[in-house]
This record gives structure tokens, C-alpha cells and sequence, in this order.
């Protein structure tokens, strides 16, 4: 009786593990194949069914934990190929590249692994990326974006810290409230960028161009500024404790109320700089 007993409790569980390996295994089909017929979409001439194949990974994405790394890469590899050249002038963006920017920057960083995005070159002018437009900060940290046109781009709010923006064209950009945190913003174009309220600690600066930027109230401590032009800037209010000024030109910049400006022989003023 025992013997028997025993017998079919191991059958059972037999039963029931083997149910559940099959029922694994169904899924994991399902979901490969629903993944290369979103994939296969993105080569269709036509946009409708390419942003189909973009919305598809999207839910893929979020139901595939393991798959989501794969698909941040295929989202970020399309973005890259397909915007390295200007869009029509009748658009900013197409509707394509900026709903696989959407799907990119509004997905999960926590289950990314060793993913980073890398848009190197893309051209991603006046794109909408912004905390009026996302429910949550565009997830960016760690980005490469080395040499990207983001001119006149709507980030605010945006997790960009730690990515690599050196060369890129961000000029009358939106990043009030960004996170930039030791972001490489070295010889950037920020001319006439929206930057109030940006933190910026320990970001590299070197040679970026900052004329007639908007920086008041943002976080500079201690952010490489060697060599910048924040000629016509304002930075009313802003925290500058241990920012490297050297070389810096300050030339008709507005520094009334900035904190902790330490200011080197080698720093360029004028008489239209107003300081603290």
C-alpha cells in the first residue's frame, strides 16, 4: 500500500512538472515566434506596419524578461540605421524612429544587463522625448550618442547620466531638470540650450559650447569647464563648487547669484560679465 502510495505521488508530480515544462516551452515558441514576425515588419516599406513591428517588441519586451536586452539592441540598431540621415523636410522625425525612441527610452533599465544604448551619428533633431510627453524620464544613462543631432530636442527631465554626448549638435536644446551627471559633453554644441535646473556634476565640459545657454539654478560641481564658451550665458543661481574655469570664457555671462565661483588667472571676463 505504502509502495503504491508512493508510486503515484511520484507520478503525479511527474504529471505536473512535465505539464509545466511543456507549458514553458509552448510560451517560449509563442514568443519567438511572435518576435520574428515583429522583427521581419521593421523591413516593410511602409510605415504602418514597420511601427506595428516596433509596438509588437514593445509588449515582447515587457513580457520576456530574458528577451529584453535582445530587443533594446534591435530597437537601438533600427534608430541608428535608419535616422543616420536627415529626415524629409517635411518632419522632424519620422513617426517611426521617434516611436522606437519612445519604446527605447520609456522601457525598463533594471532588466537591461550589459545593454547600453548606442545612437552614435543618429540624427534625432526636435525629437519629443521630454517629461511632458513620457510618463517617466527618458531612461538614456549611458547612452552613446557620440556625434548625434539632438538640435532643438525636447528632453527634460531626461536620464542621461553618464552617456557619451561629445561632438554632438544640442543646440537650443530642452533639458531643463536633465540628469547629466558625469555625462561626456566634451566639445558638445549647446548654444542656446534650455538647461535650468540641470544637474551636471562631474560632467566633462571641455571645449563645449555654451553660448547664450540657459543654466540657471544648475548643478556644476565640479564639472570640467576647461575651456568652454558660456559667452552671453546665464547661470544666475547656479552651484559652481569646484568646477574647473580655466580657460573658460565668461565674456557677457550672468553670474548674479551663482555659488562657490572660484574663477582662475586664465579665465576670460569682460566688462559685460556680471559676477556674484
Amino acid at each position: 500500500m505504502v509502495i503504491a502510495a508512493v508510486v503515484a505521488v511520484a507520478g503525479l508530480w511527474y504529471s505536473s512538472d512535465q505539464a509545466r515544462d511543456d507549458r514553458a516551452l509552448a510560451k517560449e515558441g509563442q514568443i519567438t515566434d511572435r518576435y520574428t514576425a515583429a522583427v521581419g515588419n521593421l523591413g516593410s516599406d511602409k510605415t504602418d506596419v514597420r511601427l506595428g513591428g516596433i509596438y509588437a517588441l514593445q509588449r515582447i519586451m515587457q513580457d520576456s524578461r530574458r528577451d529584453h536586452p535582445t530587443i533594446a539592441n534591435v530597437l537601438a540598431t533600427y534608430i541608428r540605421t535608419h535616422a543616420a540621415k536627415p529626415a524629409p523636410k517635411s518632419q522632424d522625425v519620422t513617426a517611426d524612429i521617434q516611436a522606437a525612441l519612445t519604446v527605447l527610452a520609456t522601457r525598463d533599465p533594471a532588466h537591461d544587463g550589459a545593454f547600453r544604448p548606442d545612437l552614435r551619428d543618429a540624427k534625432l533633431d526636435s525629437v519629443e522625448l521630454g517629461s511632458e510627453s513620457l510618463v517617466s524620464p527618458a531612461a538614456l544613462g549611458g547612452a552613446d550618442l557620440t556625434g548625434a543631432d539632438l538640435s532643438s530636442a525636447f528632453l527634460s527631465g531626461a536620464n542621461l547620466r553618464d552617456a557619451n554626448l561629445s561632438l554632438a549638435q544640442m543646440t537650443y536644446a530642452d533639458l531643463r531638470r536633465a540628469d547629466l551627471r558625469d555625462a561626456d559633453l566634451s566639445s558638445t554644441f549647446l548654444d542656446g540650450a534650455d538647461l535650468p535646473g540641470a544637474n551636471l556634476s562631474g560632467a566633462d565640459m571641455t571645449s563645449t559650447k555654451l553660448g547664450e545657454a540657459d543654466l540657471r539654478g544648475a548643478n556644476l560641481r565640479g564639472a570640467n569647464l576647461r575651456g568652454a564658451d558660456l559667452d552671453d550665458a546665464d547661470l544666475r543661481g547656479a552651484d559652481l563648487r569646484g568646477a574647473n574655469l580655466r580657460f573658460t570664457s565668461l565674456r557677457g555671462t550672468d553670474l548674479r547669484g551663482a555659488k562657490n565661483v572660484t574663477t582662475a588667472d586664465s579665465t576670460y571676463v569682460n566688462s559685460g560679465t556680471r559676477l556674484p
